[in-house]
């Protein structure tokens, strides 16, 4: 996803948290890899570490358009599911790009829009990881 990196501000040593905004909206992210200058643009992959839970941080959305925004603190995502395996793991179209999420307590008949309440977002650089 192509993003543009706004504010910076280091937290617990050497990690950096990132305001960004893309095509589908705007958030705030870890960044993992070099910091790049603010208002750069960079291909980024968005990553969600850990699992999340059904009914907590994963509903059904009965919106169908792809957003990132944020709320309460959280960043959100909506996205299309492309796949859900039986461990909870689902592939979620934002934009051209898949987010692999981990979710708990999954139901068998996945909705066909999620909204995912993040607890961390991470925006890994495309052309750092290439490298």
């Amino acid at each position: 996803m192509q993003v543009q990196l706004h504010q910076f501000r280091q937290v617990n040593g050497s990690m950096s948290m990132v305001t960004f905004e893309s095509p589908l909206g705007w958030g705030t992210a870890q960044w993992v890899g070099q910091r790049p200058e603010e208002g750069a643009r960079r291909q980024v992959e968005l990553a969600v570490p850990g699992m999340l839970t059904w009914g907590y941080e994963v509903a059904g959305s009965p919106h169908e358009e792809e957003a990132i925004f944020e709320e309460e603190g959280r960043v959100c995502l909506v996205g299309r599911v492309r796949w859900s395996s039986e461990d909870g793991v689902t592939a979620v179209k934002l934009g051209n790009d898949l987010v692999l999420v981990g979710i708990a307590n999954a139901p068998a008949l996945m909705p066909t829009h999620l909204l995912l309440r993040v607890p961390r977002l991470q925006l890994f650089d495309v052309l750092a990881c290439a490298a």
